[in-house]
């Protein structure tokens, strides 16, 4: 776990660290635990998470920035390394936000 303050981009802290970047198919996404954010998630849809629908993941966002989406995955996809139970947000969605492992590679 990365010990690190995530902003959005409207300045809302979102997060108090997150564990990795997983690079994948469709870009690179940073995993996150539940009790690393901060602001409350709700549905985009407003429906309730359960477990029997068949789906790779839950659409939710932050009470404090409803454009910002986050993804809770439900199950394992081919094209990345996404945990089940994982939290998952585009890096281009937070501000400033900077990768420290990247900072090595050349």
């Amino acid at each position: 776990m990365i010990k690190q303050d995530i902003y959005l981009k409207n300045g809302t802290l979102f997060a108090t660290g997150y564990n990795r970047i997983v690079h994948g198919g469709r870009g690179d996404y940073v995993e996150f635990e539940r009790d690393q954010i901060v602001p409350k998630l709700r549905s985009k849809f407003g429906n309730k998470p359960t477990d029997d629908l068949d789906i790779y993941y839950w659409w939710l966002v932050p009470e404090t920035d409803p454009e910002t989406k986050v993804y809770f995955q439900k199950k394992t996809v081919k094209y990345a390394d996404y945990k089940v139970g994982k939290y998952y947000v585009d890096p281009y969605l937070l501000k400033d936000f900077k990768d420290p492992e990247q900072l090595f590679n050349y």
